[in-house]
C-alpha cells in the first residue's frame, strides 16, 4: 500500500511545478498474445513497486492463458495479492479526487478529472479480463490452494459522469486562461506578454478553436519574441588561413538557429537577412566591440537584440623535434623445433626469447588557435545583454621512426615514413567550430531564458 500512497502524492503535487495543460487520458494496456509466465513475472514485478492496478491486469491474464496447475495455482496467488489492494487503493483515490474536484480550482482540477478518469477506465479493464476468464478457472487448482473469487463492481456510471465533469473543468480552464490573457496581453514587457501567449495557447490547448485564443497568441508572439541578429565577427588580426571569422560566424549561425526552431519566443535573423535591414535603413554596426563605443543602433528595426563579436587569435603553430633515440625489447618467437612426446609422437613447438633495437624518433607536432570576443547588444537601449571570450583549438601530432639498428621485431607500431602537416584551413576550421561551440554554449542560458 505504501506504493500506492507515494503515487497518490505524487499526483496531487507534480502540476504545481509542471507548466498547464498537464495531463493525460493514457491508460496502461497488458501486452497481448504473451504465455502465463511472462504475465505472472509481470504482476510480480509490478506488484513489488507498487503497482497493485496494472499487476492485476496481469495476474488476471496470467490466469485467463493458464493451461497447467502450476500456472493456475500461481496465476491465482498473483491475484489474491493485488486485486484488493488495487481494489481498496483506487477508491481511496476516486475519494479524495472526487473531494479536491468537487468545485474548479484551476488546471490542477482538470489534471485530478483526468485521473480520476484513468483510475475508472482500469477498474473496467480489469472487471472486463476478470469477466472473460472461465469460472472453473477461479477453482482452487491444488488441494492447499484458496482459489479466487470477487465481487464484480461497474463504474461505467461513474466513468461517463466524469467525462462530462472533464469536459466541463476544461472549458473552466479555457475561460480562465484566457481572462488572464486579457489581464496582461497589453504589458509593454516581453516577460508579461510572453506569458499572455502562453495563456492563450493554454486555452486553445483546453478547448480547440476556443474563441480568438489562437489570433491573439499569433499575435503577441510577435511583439513577445526576441529577435536576434547575427553580425559578421570582426576579425582584429590578420590571417593567411581564409575568412575564420565568416566560418565561425556561420557555426555559430547554424546552431543558434537550430536551438531556435525548440523555442517559442525565439528567432534567429541570419547575416543576409541583417545586412539587407541594415542597408535599407542606412546604418552602421562597426565599431561595436570597441568597450568605449556607445551602441547608436536604436533605430535598427525588425531586430530586438544583435551578436557582435570579434576574432582576437588566429594562429598555426608547427613544432618538429628530434631524434631521440630509443632502445626496444620483445619477447618474440625466435624459430620451431620439432620434438617427440611421451607417446612418441612428432609435435612441433615454439622457442621464444628477446630481441632488441634501437630506433631513432622523429616528432612532429601542430596547434591551431582561434580566439574570439563576444556580445549580446539590446538594440533599444544599446546595452550589453551578454559578454565574453573564449579560445578554440585543434591539436594534431605524429611520431616516426626515422632509422633504427637492431631486430626490426623488436620495434613498437609506430610509422616508419614522415607524414605531412595538416592543411593550415582544416586545423583553423576545426578551431573555430570548437570556439564558436563554446560561444554558442555561454549563450544557451540567455537565449533559453528569453525564448521560453
Amino acid at each position: 500500500m505504501k506504493g500506492i500512497s507515494l503515487s497518490l502524492l505524487l499526483i496531487f503535487s507534480v502540476s504545481f511545478i509542471v507548466a498547464q495543460p498537464n495531463y493525460s487520458l493514457k491508460t496502461y494496456k497488458v501486452q497481448k498474445g504473451k504465455k502465463t509466465r511472462f504475465y505472472a513475472r509481470e504482476a510480480k514485478g509490478l506488484m513489488k513497486r507498487g503497482e497493485y492496478n496494472n499487476a492485476v491486469l496481469n495476474a488476471a491474464m496470467a490466469l485467463k492463458t493458464a493451461e497447467k496447475k502450476s500456472h493456475f495455482s500461481n496465476a491465482q496467488e498473483r491475484l489474491n495479492e493485488t486485486y484488493q489492494p488495487s481494489l481498496e487503493g483506487s477508491l481511496t483515490r476516486i475519494e479524495r479526487l472526487n473531494q479536491s474536484t468537487a468545485t474548479f480550482a484551476g488546471d490542477q482540477t482538470v489534471t485530478n478529472v483526468a485521473e480520476l478518469i484513468r483510475i475508472y477506465t482500469t477498474i473496467g479493464d480489469i472487471q472486463q479480463i476478470l469477466a472473460s476468464i472461465p469460472r472453473k478457472s477461479f477453482n482452487p487448482a491444488k488441494k492447499r490452494d484458496a482459489g479466487f473469487s470477487y465481487e464484480p463492481v461497474d463504474y461505467s456510471k461513474e466513468l461517463e459522469a466524469t467525462r462530462t465533469k472533464f469536459e466541463e473543468s476544461k472549458k473552466e480552464a479555457a475561460v480562465m486562461h484566457y481572462a488572464k490573457g486579457r489581464e496582461l496581453e497589453n504589458s509593454e514587457e516581453k516577460v508579461e506578454l510572453k506569458q499572455a501567449a502562453k495563456h492563450f495557447r493554454w486555452a486553445n490547448q483546453y478547448v480547440p478553436d476556443y474563441r480568438d485564443a489562437m489570433e491573439r497568441y499569433n499575435g503577441i508572439k510577435i511583439v513577445a519574441t526576441t529577435r536576434m541578429g547575427v553580425n559578421k565577427f570582426d576579425m582584429s588580426v590578420s590571417t593567411r588561413y581564409g575568412d575564420v571569422a565568416a566560418r565561425l560566424t556561420d557555426e555559430l549561425l547554424s546552431s543558434l538557429s537550430t536551438k531556435a526552431k525548440t523555442l517559442e519566443f525565439f528567432e534567429v535573423i541570419d547575416r543576409d537577412q541583417l545586412d539587407k535591414v541594415i542597408k535599407e535603413q542606412k546604418l552602421s554596426l562597426s565599431g561595436l566591440m570597441d568597450e568605449s563605443t556607445t551602441a547608436e543602433i536604436g533605430e535598427l528595426k525588425g531586430v530586438d537584440v544583435i551578436l557582435v563579436g570579434n576574432v582576437t587569435e588566429n594562429i598555426v603553430d608547427r613544432q618538429e623535434s628530434g631524434p631521440s633515440e630509443k632502445s626496444y625489447t620483445k619477447n618474440v618467437v625466435l624459430r620451431k623445433e620439432k620434438y617427440t612426446d611421451e607417446d612418441g609422437k612428432e609435435k612441433t613447438r615454439e622457442i621464444k626469447g628477446d630481441v632488441k633495437a634501437t630506433a631513432k624518433i622523429f616528432t612532429k607536432s601542430a596547434e591551431a588557435t582561434v580566439g574570439c570576443t563576444f556580445k549580446v547588444i539590446d538594440v533599444q537601449t544599446g546595452q550589453v545583454l551578454e559578454s565574453g571570450s573564449t579560445t578554440g583549438t585543434d591539436t594534431w601530432t605524429f611520431r616516426w621512426i626515422g632509422s633504427f639498428t637492431g631486430d626490426k621485431r623488436a620495434l613498437p607500431v609506430i610509422p616508419r615514413e614522415e607524414r605531412k602537416y595538416p592543411g593550415f584551413s582544416k586545423m583553423t576550421n576545426s578551431a573555430s567550430k570548437e570556439a564558436s561551440a563554446k560561444v554558442f554554449k555561454s549563450l544557451t542560458s540567455y537565449i533559453s531564458t528569453v525564448g521560453n
